[in-house]
């Protein structure tokens, strides 16, 4: 994965360490690790109990403890009980039914351990959400775009390569588990995702959900066998980089009639938001999924989002919880990404989590069905 490729806007990289996050994500993590070593506060909950005040660690080739102790601390100081952390399989095309590991965005198995036992010590709870990332990509292919000539063999090998994670995660008492993000093309296939989701609970016994992706929440057919809803949100919430946060926040309204439709489709179950960010650039509440986007680094922006985001969901009793993409790299004002880390937006998370509670109910930190 090259650190200076530019892609459009379905997916690659997007000039030096970037990548679109619709694929996966991940083309950041080549450019720093070629820049810099990165290195970069306590109780816990569950997908149910109190409210999942999230973040997502980047862990990706990670192996220093030193570093998951450091990054958790610094998520702990923010008022997070939670952290998910997201597990890259590589998949050649939209047309493969092979995953395989890429050492630069494929946390090892003792990695996801390390992290995971400091988060508990911590007394945090955590969320696994593997992911499909696609190599190599066509004008409008993404993972949501998956077109296998077999897809009996695509959901086998599928089925093969997240078991060994449920084993994990049920081995280190992991929290939430996520049977899959963003396979918009796969989610018809209520069968073949029923199968394997026994087959997790065979091997692991906590909260299970699916990442659905934002444009495409309706077409998931196995919701009823999940314990929770997930979904990112990656909506597009400003007309243009000016956008105050009163108007973000009336467009949260509109958008929150939708997710709670959704919900009421469903059973009533609870909603967790998987996965929302903004970088901190020039646009980004227009087009917040776009890992190609060339605004001029602007935290005043991510902070507007930030903070239209928590004014609009913060008292909303639909919602069980939420995860903000993404801690990881060295932040500060002029950096451009992702990360809220030295960033105005961080104070933003600090004054919700620090004070934020949730009225549902879901399951208590470590409790595991009976």
């Amino acid at each position: 994965m090259a650190t200076d490729q530019a892609v459009d806007r379905n997916g690659g990289c997007a000039g030096p360490g970037v990548c679109r996050r619709l694929n996966g994500v991940f083309c950041l993590v080549t450019m720093l690790l070629q820049v810099a070593a990165t290195t970069p506060a306590l109780c816990s909950p569950e997908v149910t109990g109190s409210f999942q005040k999230g973040m997502v660690l980047g862990i990706f080739s990670k192996t220093d403890p030193g570093y998951f102790r450091e990054s958790l601390r610094e998520i702990r100081n923010l008022g997070a009980d939670s952290v998910s952390f997201i597990i890259p399989k590589v998949q050649k095309d939209v047309r493969s039914s092979v995953f395989y590991d890429d050492p630069l965005v494929t946390p090892s198995d003792e990695s996801l351990r390390l992290a995971t036992r400091e988060a508990h010590r911590l007394g945090m709870r955590v969320f696994f959400i593997p992911i499909v990332y696609v190599e190599d990509l066509k004008e409008g292919e993404w993972r949501g775009t998956i077109s296998p000539p077999d897809w009996d063999l695509w959901f086998r090998r599928y089925e093969k390569m997240i078991l060994p994670y449920a084993r994990l995660a049920a081995a280190e008492g992991v929290e939430s588990f996520s049977v899959g993000s963003e396979l918009c093309s796969t989610e018809g296939f209520k069968d073949r995702w029923r199968r394997i989701i026994r087959r997790i609970r065979r091997v692991y016994r906590g909260d299970l959900t699916y990442s659905a992706n934002w444009d495409h929440l309706e077409p998931v057919s196995f919701e009823e066998d999940l314990d929770f809803l997930g979904m990112n949100a990656y909506y597009e919430i400003g007309r243009d980089s000016s956008s105050d946060v009163e108007s973000m926040v009336v467009r949260w309204r509109e958008i929150q009639g939708k997710i709670r439709a959704w919900r009421d489709t469903n059973g009533g179950k609870p909603v967790v938001i998987t996965e929302v960010g903004y970088p901190s650039r020039a646009g980004a509440s227009i087009d917040p999924w776009n890992y190609y986007g060339d605004g001029a680094a602007d935290e005043e922006e991510q902070r507007r989002c930030y903070e239209a985001f928590v004014r609009a969901w913060k008292d909303e009793t639909i919602l069980a919880g939420v995860y903000f993409y993404l801690w990881w790299g060295e932040g500060g004002p002029k950096d451009w990404d992702y990360t809220p880390r030295g960033k105005a937006a961080q104070a933003v998370i600090e004054a919700w989590y620090q004070g934020g509670q949730w009225t549902g109910k879901l399951r208590e930190p470590g409790e595991v069905r009976p």
